[in-house]
């Protein structure tokens, strides 16, 4: 790793940078009722999503991720050599090995610096954004490249109308940069407040197979449809993520208050609409508020939340000084936020 100047003041780690990638292919709603009895009606009143994006042949999340790094970087204003650092969190990784993370650095013609993939589901950006402002926080790190990026189209059962309309491809990613500033411990930019949980025993409720899962067959001859598809307990699911989203809120908004600062926007998961709306009702938070893309690209799993905050910032509706809550919930269980000082 590169060694860089003495680094002994206050520390900030801020988003310098952010970029995302969606496939060109438009998958509507009214393309599944060739395949399942739904509706572009059913679908939209019970998710909220009119459309999703799937990868055509040849592409990965690996490319997807390439992609949407390079306008990470071009935004930060830096080149790929000086990252030094590449988490990248997926559970539809191109390969086992070489990770997501290596073949991106590859790609850009970073450095070799540390690059690897993690993998918590739908809370994996948050989880890796923790990662690195950890590493960057006690070590000589001072860009990183955290990256989320899923195919979920990969893994869906196409006869199965309670997962396969919900889940699309994408990635997003983030630069952050170490800040050093005499001023920091006063200053709300940056990374803070990170809440990251799982709960394992719950963990049968979502599950997602890979080429190693046990294949064995029950007592009638048949599979399980977790051994073979992305599966999940719709209701039971639906009632975990309102509950984390909702506590979540309760607790940024009242660390927000303690700070003396307001807690401007909330960038979720981009699950489903119902969740969404129910969490506001129970805290009372706006609903102008909150940034959803899920109408356009569906459930993108650790992808979600990087894409809709490149949205937010690109589209200008989130300013320098504001506060944004990122948030997410989903397998593992897992569920985590940060709080972010543009």
């Amino acid at each position: 790793m590169r060694k860089t100047a003495s680094m002994t003041g206050p520390i900030r780690v801020v988003v310098s940078g952010t970029g995302s990638e969606v496939p060109t292919r438009v998958m509507a709603n009214a393309a599944f009722e060739s395949m399942i009895d739904t509706s572009d009606e059913w679908i939209r009143t019970r998710t909220g999503i009119r459309e999703r994006r799937f990868i055509e042949p040849g592409d990965t999340s690996a490319t997807l991720g390439v992609r949407a790094s390079r306008k990470a970087i071009e935004s930060a204003g830096i080149s790929p050599d000086e990252i030094d650092l590449i988490i990248c969190a997926t559970i539809t990784p191109a390969m086992m090995s070489p990770t997501n993370a290596c073949i991106i650095q590859a790609e850009l013609g970073c450095r070799p610096v540390p690059a690897f993939d993690l993998a918590a589901a739908c809370t994996g950006f948050v989880y890796a954004l923790s990662v690195a402002d950890a590493m960057m926080r006690s070590g000589t790190v001072r860009h990183a490249l955290v990256v989320g990026a899923e195919v979920l189209s990969k893994a869906l059962d196409f006869t199965d109308r309670n997962t396969c309309i919900l889940f699309g491809d994408g990635a997003g990613a983030v630069v952050l940069s170490r800040v050093d500033d005499a001023n920091a411990e006063a200053s709300n930019r940056g990374l803070s407040c990170f809440q990251l949980h799982s709960d394992g025993r719950r963990g049968d409720l979502i599950q997602m197979p890979s080429s190693v899962t046990d294949q064995t067959p029950n007592a009638e001859g048949q599979l399980h449809p977790g051994q073979q598809y992305l599966w999940m307990h719709g209701r039971e699911v639906f009632k975990f993520a309102v509950q984390r989203l909702t506590d979540i809120l309760r607790q940024a908004m009242a660390e927000c208050e303690a700070r003396g600062v307001t807690l401007d926007w909330v960038v979720p998961h981009q699950v489903n609409q119902r969740i969404i709306d129910s969490a506001l009702d129970h805290t009372g938070f706006p609903g102008e508020r909150v940034m959803v893309n899920l109408d356009r690209y569906g459930n993108t799993s650790a992808a979600s939340v990087p894409i809709a905050l490149d949205e937010l910032l690109r589209t200008g509706r989130a300013s320098t000084g504001q506060t944004l809550l990122l948030v997410a919930f989903g397998g593992g269980l897992t569920w985590g936020s940060a709080l972010l000082g543009l």
